[in-house]
């Protein structure tokens, strides 16, 4: 049925939809909205489409970067704002994803003026959001499914595309969109620097893709973790000034 619908998976499209699926587990059964968050943000299933699509970082990977925040600001506006159910709000979301990267792919330039152009705006966005941003403290929960029907179901999503894992962790953070809006400037910041190492040690030194990703999320990991402890920091005071 693959082969008639034009379709082949090898073996690192399979991993790819493996890890999507498991972050996905992992944010169905956490009950902290932070981590679930978290779970968003990391980018792990980004390396892993970078190790199956076989192609350099670029100006569309840093833009898909706003975009996934553009797409969980949509989904949180019209499911607490507007009061439209989660899942046709994830829709919503996910269409004008669809739409805005339709029309943008095709116009992306990719010389590397553009890319540092594009990298720079994602770093800018991501530190004024960061020291800015207020919202609500999200409520703490877990699905009650068990894993057997969870995880087929996570798989059966199959968004192995971004916005990957924050369409996933949407519905899981239904509860708690906030939470992810708040997080998702820390990819926004670290992301740039794993972009442009990851582009530059490909194209210039022409290493492995596996050593690349694996440079990738150890500078990825060195500006993330910080952030991340500034950012719990922040929570936990905010939450213990209004009790």
């Amino acid at each position: 049925m693959l082969n008639a619908l034009n379709l082949s998976f090898s073996f690192y499209d399979w991993l790819l939809i493996f890890m999507v699926t498991a972050l996905g587990v992992f944010s169905a059964y956490t009950k902290d909205p932070q981590l679930k968050a978290v779970a968003a943000t990391i980018p792990i299933p980004c390396g892993f489409a970078y190790i199956a699509v076989g192609l350099p970082m670029g100006t569309a990977n840093a833009i898909s970067g706003f975009m996934c925040f553009l797409y969980v600001h949509i989904v949180r506006i019209l499911h607490y704002k507007a009061k439209i159910p989660i899942i046709p709000s994830i829709a919503a979301g996910l269409a004008f994803f669809v739409a805005l990267g339709t029309f943008l792919m095709p116009r992306i330039p990719e010389g590397e003026g553009y890319f540092i152009a594009a990298c720079v705006f994602d770093f800018v966005v991501g530190v004024v959001l960061f020291q800015t941003q207020r919202y609500k403290s999200g409520v703490r929960y877990k699905t009650p499914l068990p894993v057997y029907i969870k995880a087929p179901a996570i798989a059966g999503v199959f968004c192995t595309s971004f916005p990957m894992m924050n369409s996933i962790v949407s519905y899981e953070s239904r509860f708690s969109l906030g939470d992810q809006c708040r997080q998702l400037p820390l990819f926004l910041i670290a992301g740039p620097f794993m972009f442009a190492e990851m582009r530059y040690l490909e194209t210039l030194l022409h290493l492995n893709h596996w050593i690349v990703l694996l440079c990738g999320y150890v500078l990825f990991a060195c500006i993330y973790w910080p952030l991340n402890k500034e950012l719990k920091r922040r929570n936990d005071t905010n939450y213990n000034a209004k009790k």
